[in-house]
């Protein structure tokens, strides 16, 4: 079975992602964070719980679902990459959406343009794009999209994570990630219940311990999934 992985700065990993990709776990961060070796990792560890093997890690650093060109989440150049020449992944995982909400990106541009056509500036219409052209490119793939967990900070317990980051509430992107899995028929791992929080130094970037948070709370949602 191979997996491959659709994100961000959260899933990179200095070795394991295309080359000329922005990288945000190089080897100071790896150490900073506590990953000692990429099996630290939350997409490694749920690749061992299915005993599958990693195809691509699209993640790109500082990458948007939203925009109108590459690195954006939604652009053509990524949803298009997740395969190699041997091999076509079985799963792909989406773990993606952090930034838009960070920057405040607006979730939804209703109604539609005059033409029809989604608005790749808005995050809704834009993680919606992005499914579609997943289906298309990868007709016969499993395609799980992942709701966006809240941080805590390992050196501040009583660190309230701000909601609204980015002026939006996080809960609104998790929202619009839910009605494009419906929309699109795609499955969703919907992380955030019971609201549980993986710990960061940063507020973003998980360590170790954030890591296999994500991991646990993903296999549990994979388990579920039929």
């Amino acid at each position: 079975m191979f997996v491959s992985i659709l994100g961000d700065s959260i899933s990179t990993y200095s070795g394991f992602n295309p080359k000329g990709y922005a990288v945000f776990y190089d080897e100071e961060m790896q150490k900073r964070n506590g990953l000692n070796s990429v099996y630290d990792t939350w997409w490694a560890k749920v690749n061992q719980s299915l005993s599958a093997y990693l195809c691509v890690n699209n993640s790109y650093s500082g990458s948007e679902v939203s925009g109108q060109k590459f690195p954006a989440g939604c652009c053509r150049e990524r949803v298009m990459h997740l395969h190699t020449s041997e091999y076509t992944p079985d799963l792909i995982l989406i773990y993606l959406g952090f930034n838009d909400f960070g920057y405040g990106v607006p979730i939804s541009c209703a109604p539609l343009s005059n033409d029809g056509k989604s608005n790749l500036n808005y995050f809704e219409d834009a993680y919606h794009q992005m499914l579609i052209g997943l289906r298309y490119y990868y007709p016969n793939t499993k395609i799980v999209c992942a709701t966006l967990m809240k941080t805590i900070l390992k050196q501040n317990s009583l660190w309230p994570f701000p909601n609204r980051l980015g002026g939006i509430h996080l809960d609104d992107y998790n929202d619009a990630i839910r009605r494009a899995a419906v929309n699109c028929h795609i499955d969703l791992a919907d992380l955030v219940k019971r609201d549980k929080r993986y710990e960061t130094l940063d507020g973003t970037h998980p360590t170790a311990k954030g890591h296999q948070t994500i991991a646990d709370k993903l296999i549990t949602c994979l388990a579920q999934i039929q």
